[in-house]
């Protein structure tokens, strides 16, 4: 029950609805092309084992073709747990980025008096920034709601941005893309710059600096490949790294590097080999993301990688030694 209900409300969910919705039969080449167009690089590691072989049992091998168990006009009703885990969704600060205050009270409503699967406070963050977002003020879901907006008309708008340094800059923007960091526990807006016509690039603007946005009347004639862009940003070799999957450090690796382009193969039984591509501005996040995963990690390419890896780690090894030799002497101060 825990395995399926864990792929209930993401992509997967979504994918083998639509297939065995739509189609009575279907080749094992088409459940590998509808896969892949519908999910993500690594969906046919976990989906298509599960749906060709001794899996969820979703269909029956039939020679060449695979018939559906299930009729195409099935329902399944929400169950208690999954509505407790809807009410547990509904206590994020972020659910109200997407929903306005109308559609919370009535969605609340509806769940009436279920008591939440879980609860903010459940959870320690102990490898997340603590200076995350402030999802609560109403300036900043002005702004995201704005933003959304905009992104869905391809709409340019006036944005006044404040950097890191505490300059603030002032530039039309196109918005093409909001992303989550989980390791900033943040919001990143990516647009591209009206004024740079020749050569376009990405620019990538955190959404807690951003200090006033104004509406625009002009729209994008052609909408930039935002795909194509980051792409030229990559340096020429990703990173190589090789997971082993115990403690099901595979999920949590598809997880934690949703937000990047990667590649993902299987190697044995208990290894996956996966590339992550990658530019100047991702690369310290990246660096700390992988070390997070202790030894289910190995970075084994590229060597400029490699070498941050070992230069970071030769840094904490010497702060580590520096604060016992710190408490080593105010221990003996102390007796």
């Amino acid at each position: 029950m825990s395995e399926l209900f864990s792929e209930v409300y993401n992509c997967y969910f979504q994918v083998i609805k639509s297939l065995i919705e739509t189609q009575k039969y279907i080749s094992k080449q088409e459940l590998t092309y509808r896969i892949q167009k519908s999910g993500f690089e690594e969906s046919l590691l976990t989906l298509l084992p599960k749906l060709t072989e001794k899996g969820w049992g979703f269909y029956e091998n039939n020679k060449t073709m695979f018939c559906s168990k299930l009729s195409t006009d099935f329902y399944v009703p929400l169950t208690n747990l999954q509505k407790s885990y809807l009410k547990a969704i509904l206590m994020d600060d972020k659910i109200a980025l997407f929903l306005d205050d109308d559609e919370l009270t009535a969605i609340n409503a509806a769940l009436g008096d279920v008591t939440p699967l879980y609860r903010p406070e459940d959870f320690y963050y102990y490898d997340r920034f603590a200076d995350g977002d402030d999802y609560q003020n109403p300036m900043y879901k002005k702004h995201f709601r704005m933003i959304q907006n905009a992104i869905e008309r391809h709409q340019y708008l006036d944005i006044a941005y404040e950097s890191r340094f505490g300059h603030r800059v002032h530039h039309y923007y196109l918005p093409c893309r909001l992303e989550y960091s989980m390791k900033n526990d943040c919001f990143r807006l990516l647009a591209v710059n009206r004024n740079v016509r020749r050569s376009q690039r990405v620019e990538i603007l955190n959404l807690s600096r951003i200090r006033e946005i104004t509406k625009s009347s002009e729209t994008a004639a052609q909408i930039p490949n935002i795909n194509q862009l980051l792409r030229r940003s990559y340096y020429k070799e990703p990173v190589r790294i090789l997971i082993k999957d115990r403690r099901n450090a595979l999920e949590r690796a598809m997880l934690q590097f949703a937000n990047y382009e990667k590649s993902t193969r299987k190697i044995d039984d208990n290894t996956y080999e996966c590339l992550i591509y990658y530019n100047k501005k991702t690369e310290t996040e990246l660096l700390i993301e992988i070390l997070s995963f202790g030894p289910m990690i190995k970075v084994v390419g590229n060597d400029a990688f490699v070498r941050l890896i070992k230069e970071r780690l030769s840094r904490q090894a010497k702060f580590l030694n520096y604060s016992e030799k710190t408490k080593g002497e105010q221990d003996n101060i102390n007796s």
